[in-house]
């Protein structure tokens, strides 16, 4: 499956189609802890975090081995999730608007490593080179595809996990996301759901905003709403929720550092 066109158009959605992006999340998915945070400073529990967010999954979910399990991991980005994925399911496919972001993954697949450019300050400019992946993913397990996340193909068929993590509010449409993604989702399944509710209008215009308006402030509460009150057949119950921390490095004094709601959704 891909999509050469979104669903909904987003200007937003091309700063993921720039090399400093890339360079970017590959230093937040696969970056070395000196690189991330080189003068020793700063919040330590915030790395790591698509191994963290994947093991939280891990833990709480209980999969079929009667049958292989799939998994589908939507705004991979980069695709470090989608290898941790692979360590509790047979078949990941990572999906992500960003072709980009969809070659890089590709290259991480075919080589284990690659090389990137990290930015220092200004225009000055460091070569890295990401950290390996580890020896017990098996790459083969994973597939990359460039698709919109909005208006999924059903040839994809149905997952044991569909993992959606920083996704929600960068998707021009996500109450149709959260109308839709049941469908995807085997009975018994799951829904892993990771957001830091950051609106902003050049990605989702405020109409489609789940929350952070005066009139529905909290979106949490909002987004527990609309999965739970779906449709019989789509219907998802809440198994695990906390709070889940992130840092990505802009260059070696400034970061952007969040907190995500993390939810994890059983379907009946």
């Amino acid at each position: 499956m891909s999509a050469s066109v979104r669903s909904t158009a987003a200007s937003g959605s091309q700063v993921y189609e720039s090399r400093r992006a890339v360079d970017e999340y590959l230093l937040f998915h696969y970056g070395k802890e000196e690189d991330l945070l080189p003068l020793g400073l700063g919040p330590k529990d915030a790395l790591k975090f698509t191994e963290r967010s994947v093991n939280i999954c891990r833990d709480h979910v209980l999969l079929d081995r009667q049958t292989p399990s799939r998994a589908l991991d939507l705004g991979c980005a980069v695709g470090s999730s989608s290898f941790e994925l692979s360590k509790m399911c047979d078949e990941v496919i990572g999906i992500d608007f960003s072709q980009h972001f969809i070659d890089a993954a590709n290259s991480m697949k075919s080589n284990g490593k690659m090389s990137f450019d990290m930015l220092v300050r200004g225009q000055v400019y460091k070569q890295c080179e990401t950290k390996p992946i580890s020896d017990d993913v098996d790459r083969s397990k994973v597939t990359f595809m460039q698709g919109d996340a909005c208006n999924l193909s059903n040839e994809l068929g149905q997952f044991d996990v569909v993992f959606a993590s920083n996704l929600l509010c960068r998707l021009p449409s996500p109450r149709k996301f959260l109308q839709d993604v049941p469908s995807f989702i085997r009975p018994g399944g799951y829904l892993v759901l990771i957001s830091p509710y950051s609106w902003l209008e050049e990605y989702t215009i405020v109409d489609e905003w789940i929350g952070g308006t005066s009139h529905k402030p909290e979106s949490a509460a909002e987004v527990t709403s609309l999965l739970v009150d779906s449709a019989s057949d789509r219907k998802l119950q809440l198994v695990h929720r906390e709070d889940i921390s992130f840092l990505i490095r802009e260059h070696e004094r400034k970061y952007q550092y969040g907190i995500s709601d993390y939810s994890l959704w059983k379907k009946a």
